[in-house]
């Protein structure tokens, strides 16, 4: 066989590999949304890591200030109306976590004909600072993890690129 040829055959390999390897990971590239995750500042300077699709409308959110919130398109079927009780899993292929909040047809902020889920407090408004921050940590740990995201409800799902905003995690310790 003759070099080009083996070339050929190891880009292909290797090419093959990827893709198997893109699917165990987080499924088909169609499933992924595409845009970038940032560490934003509200107006009290309070931390917002946040997922971006590419027209700059928000996917994901998780933010300190009062309390903890969660905000994320919601993948199951859109609420017949707002303040729907609904439950997301969060996951990285390795570990995963539940949310138990509520539905709203989707904010202008959201990507067209979406629907929001949210959640106050990690959904334990009754925990102590102890509890709770283990609660926070556990969740930074997994948007940390470097691995997709999976988000699912109802059977269905999407998948967020690696969490990869400069210094997120050491910013928003600080100051929540």
């Amino acid at each position: 066989m003759t070099t080009p040829a083996r070339l050929l055959g190891i880009a292909v390999a290797l090419s093959w590999l990827g893709m198997s390897a893109a699917m165990a990971a987080g499924g088909s590239s169609k499933d992924m949304w595409s845009g970038a995750w940032t560490l934003d500042m509200d107006r009290y300077d309070r931390p917002w890591l946040t997922f971006y699709d590419t027209s700059h409308k928000t996917v994901f959110r998780f933010g300190c200030g009062t309390h903890y919130e969660l905000d994320a398109v919601y993948p199951g079927e859109a609420p017949k109306q707002d303040h729907t009780e609904a439950t997301i899993t969060i996951g990285n292929g390795k570990t995963q976590m539940d949310f138990a909040g509520f539905t709203y047809s989707g904010p202008e902020s959201f990507p067209p004909n979406t629907s929001m889920f949210n959640q106050a407090d990690l959904g334990h408004p009754e925990f102590a600072d102890d509890k709770r921050g283990a609660l926070e940590n556990r969740l930074l740990d997994l948007l940390g993890s470097g691995k997709p995201l999976t988000i699912s409800a109802e059977g269905k799902s999407y998948v967020l690129p690696p969490t990869r905003a400069s210094r997120w995690r050491a910013r928003f310790q600080k100051v929540c």
